[in-house]
C-alpha cells in the first residue's frame, strides 16, 4: 500500500492545478487518472474546440480577404489535414502536461479510481490488477460527462455529444443540427457554419442566455449572417431515421403560437449540458450531493466526509477550466494547511471571467446591470461600441461592444461585458479592477494604445458618466 499526503483523482484543470500547488506547499502527491493526461478540457474541449475554430477563422477571412488584396484563388479546406494539425496539438499539451507533472514530483496511477472511505483509494487497472492507495487527503475532480437528452432516438447513430465531435478523426457532416444555446452549441455553429455545413440551432429559450441579453442577440445576428438556421423557443421532440440520414422534430413557439417542425440532419449533436461523474464512490462512503447530482463543499472545499475535498466541475460551480484550476489550487492550500500545518491558506478567487470563442469573441466578469437591479444593487452602465474604433473597423469587425457596470455609490467597477475581437484576452483587465475595487476615476486616467480594440473601454467609462447616470466623483 503506498501512501501519499495527497491522492488527487482526474488530471484535467482541477486536479492538475491542484497537484502543481500541492507539490508547491511540500505534500506529497498521486493523480489518478482513468483516460487520458488533461482530462476533458484538453482532450475533448476546450483545446480541440480552439483549434477547429481557428481553422474556421482562417478559413473565413481567406475567404473575405479579397477587401485586403488577398486573393488566394481555388481555396480548398481539407477538413482532415485540420484534424490531423487538432490531434497534434492535443497530443504535444498531453505530452507536456505529463512531463511536467512528473518533473514535479507527482506520482501518476492510471486506472479507475474508487473511494472506499477516508484516506483510502483504489485503483483499478484496464488490464487487470488493484492498488490501494493510502493518503492524509482525497481530492475528486472527476468532472463532468456530456448530457443526451432523453427523448425518442437519442440513441440512433448519427446522435453524438461533444465527445465524439472532438476525439480522434472527428465528423464533418453536411447537414448538422445543433441541440442548445450555450456556449458549447454556439461555438460548434460557428465552426462548422464557417467548415460550410448546413447549421441547424435548436435554441430552447435565447443563446447565451446567462449572460447580458445583448450579447445573445447580437451573437444571433452574425450566425444568421454566416448562414445558420436558428429556433428558439425550441423543444425536440424526436429524432428518426429516414433514407439513411435522419430526422428531427421539434416543437417551436417562436412565432407565437406552437407549430411541429421536422428538420433533416446527417448528424445531431447534443450539446444542451453536462453531469457529474460520482460513480467512484464504494457504498456508504458517497458524500452529501446537490438537487443536482454534484458534490457538495464547504468553504475549504471539503465535502460532508472529513478528509474528501472536491474541486472543478464536479463541485457544481462554474463550469468553466480557468474555474476549476483556480478552484484546484485553493483546495490544495486548504489541504496543505489541515494536513501540515502552518501553511498560510491562499484566499479563494472570487471573480471568474466567462469566455465564448465565436467571432467576435465573448467574455463577461462580474455582474450585468440586469443582475444588479435584481439583487438590489445601484448601478450605473455605460456602453462604447466599435463604429468609431478604428482597430475594429479596418479588422473587418461586423459588429461589437463594451458594456462597464459601475456601482452608482462607490463608483467601483462591478462588471464588464464584451463582444468584440480579443474579447478573451481583455477580460483579465477588467477581472483585477473588479476584484480590487477600481473607481471610474481611476480608470478614466488610463491611458489607452491608439489604435486598440481596449480604447473603447474609455468610451464606455464617457458613456456611463454621460448617459447611465454615473455621477461625477
Amino acid at each position: 500500500m503506498e501512501k501519499f499526503d495527497l491522492v488527487i483523482i482526474g488530471s484535467g484543470p482541477g486536479g492538475a492545478g491542484a497537484a502543481f500547488k500541492a507539490r508547491a506547499l511540500g505534500l506529497t502527491v498521486c493523480v489518478v487518472e482513468k483516460r487520458d493526461i488533461g482530462g476533458t478540457c484538453l482532450n475533448r474541449g476546450c483545446i480541440p474546440t480552439k483549434t477547429l475554430l481557428h481553422g474556421a477563422d482562417l478559413l473565413r477571412e481567406t475567404r473575405e480577404g479579397e477587401r485586403y488584396g488577398v486573393n488566394a484563388g481555388d481555396l480548398r479546406f481539407d477538413f482532415p489535414k485540420l484534424i490531423e494539425w487538432k490531434n497534434t496539438v492535443v497530443s504535444s499539451l498531453r505530452q507536456n502536461q505529463s512531463t511536467a507533472l512528473t518533473k514535479a514530483g507527482v506520482t501518476m496511477v492510471q486506472g479507475t479510481a474508487r473511494v472506499e472511505g477516508p484516506g483510502k483509494v483504489s485503483v483499478h487497472a484496464a488490464e487487470g490488477g488493484e492498488t490501494i492507495l493510502e493518503a492524509a487527503a482525497i481530492l475528486v475532480a472527476s468532472g463532468t460527462t456530456p448530457a443526451l437528452l432523453p427523448i425518442p432516438g437519442h440513441d440512433l447513430p448519427g446522435v453524438y455529444t461533444s465527445d465524439a465531435f472532438l476525439e480522434g478523426d472527428g465528423l464533418f457532416p453536411k447537414q448538422l443540427t445543433v441541440i442548445g444555446g450555450g456556449v458549447i452549441a454556439v461555438e460548434f455553429a460557428a465552426a462548422y457554419s464557417s467548415f460550410g455545413s448546413e447549421v441547424t440551432l435548436l435554441v430552447r429559450s435565447s443563446l447565451l442566455s446567462v449572460m447580458d441579453r445583448e450579447i445573445g442577440q447580437t451573437l444571433a445576428l452574425q450566425l444568421k449572417k454566416r448562414g445558420v438556421v436558428m429556433y428558439t423557443k425550441a423543444r425536440p421532440e424526436r429524432i428518426e431515421a429516414k433514407d439513411g440520414a435522419l430526422a428531427l422534430t421539434l416543437t417551436t413557439e417562436g412565432s407565437g403560437e406552437a407549430k411541429s417542425v421536422t428538420v433533416p440532419a446527417d448528424a445531431v449533436l447534443m450539446a444542451s449540458g453536462r453531469t457529474p461523474d460520482t460513480n467512484l464512490f464504494a457504498p456508504g462512503c458517497t458524500p452529501e450531493l446537490t438537487a443536482k447530482g454534484f458534490i457538495k463543499s464547504d468553504d475549504n472545499m471539503m465535502t460532508s466526509i472529513p478528509g474528501i475535498y472536491v474541486a472543478g466541475d464536479i463541485s457544481g460551480g462554474v463550469q468553466l477550466a480557468h474555474a476549476a484550476t483556480a478552484e484546484g489550487e485553493y483546495a490544495a492550500a486548504c489541504i496543505a494547511a489541515a494536513v501540515k500545518g502552518g501553511v498560510k491558506k491562499a484566499a479563494h478567487a472570487q471573480v471568474i471571467p466567462s469566455c465564448v470563442y465565436t467571432t467576435p469573441e465573448i467574455a463577461c466578469a462580474g455582474i450585468t446591470a440586469a443582475e444588479a437591479a435584481e439583487k438590489g444593487i445601484p448601478a450605473a452602465a455605460g456602453k462604447g461600441v466599435f463604429g468609431a474604433n478604428g482597430k475594429a473597423f479596418l479588422e473587418n469587425q461586423d459588429r461589437g461592444f463594451i458594456k462597464l457596470v459601475f456601482h452608482a455609490e462607490s463608483r467601483a467597477l462591478i462588471g464588464a461585458q464584451f463582444f468584440c475581437n480579443r474579447a478573451t484576452e481583455i477580460i483579465p483587465w477588467a477581472v483585477q479592477c473588479i476584484g480590487d475595487g477600481t473607481t471610474a476615476e481611476q480608470i478614466e486616467r488610463t491611458v489607452f494604445p491608439h489604435p486598440s480594440i481596449c480604447e473603447t473601454i474609455a468610451a464606455a467609462v464617457s458613456d456611463a458618466v454621460s448617459r447611465g447616470g454615473l455621477k461625477q466623483g
